[in-house]
């Protein structure tokens, strides 16, 4: 492969560890809060109502945080059973079917995640919560994620076409 891209593809990489490493710090302060809840409830008897608001939006960056990352390393679901029985040349059209279809699925949700993100932003959009926060900044974890793994669907995509394995 050409020095561009492999710089692309080190960039991206490097990336998807800096969204992953945030998704995890999110997971263990989600973790940390809602035990915190627990503690606060049971020896002094009074709730926080942003805890559960703030653990229910950060799920969100957490899924689209990490799953790049997944994919990259391969570390995703994958039918084993049926794949572990495919001979080589299946395995290469499979992969290459994949990502085709996991490419499209996730170009189409960055576009409408980003005219949905601009929309919430002009507006003003707000949850109808207790915090209340702009709908955008919530919105933002589906493009950022799904444009993340986009790339990474391309580059299986391009890699089993040009018989790479990694």
């Amino acid at each position: 492969m050409p020095n561009f891209y492999l710089s692309i593809r080190h960039a991206f990489s490097r990336l998807n560890l800096a969204c992953a490493a945030l998704g995890a710090a999110i997971l263990f302060f989600v973790a940390a809060i809602i035990v915190w809840e627990v503690i606060s409830r049971a020896l002094f008897g009074h709730s926080r109502l942003w805890v559960i608001e703030v653990s229910e939006y950060s799920l969100l960056f957490i899924t689209f945080f990490g799953a790049p990352y997944l994919l990259e390393k391969n570390m995703h679901v994958v039918l084993d059973i049926v794949y572990d029985n495919l001979g080589p040349g299946m395995r290469r059209v499979n992969t290459v079917i994949n990502a085709s279809l996991g490419l499209a699925i996730c170009v189409l949700l960055t576009v409408v995640g980003i005219s949905v993100v601009l929309d919430q932003y002009a507006v003003g959009v707000r949850q109808t919560t207790v915090m209340a926060p702009h709908s955008y900044w919530i919105t933002a974890s589906l493009p950022l994620g799904m444009f993340l793994m986009g790339f990474q669907f391309l580059d299986k995509g391009i890699s089993s076409i040009l018989g790479e394995d990694h």
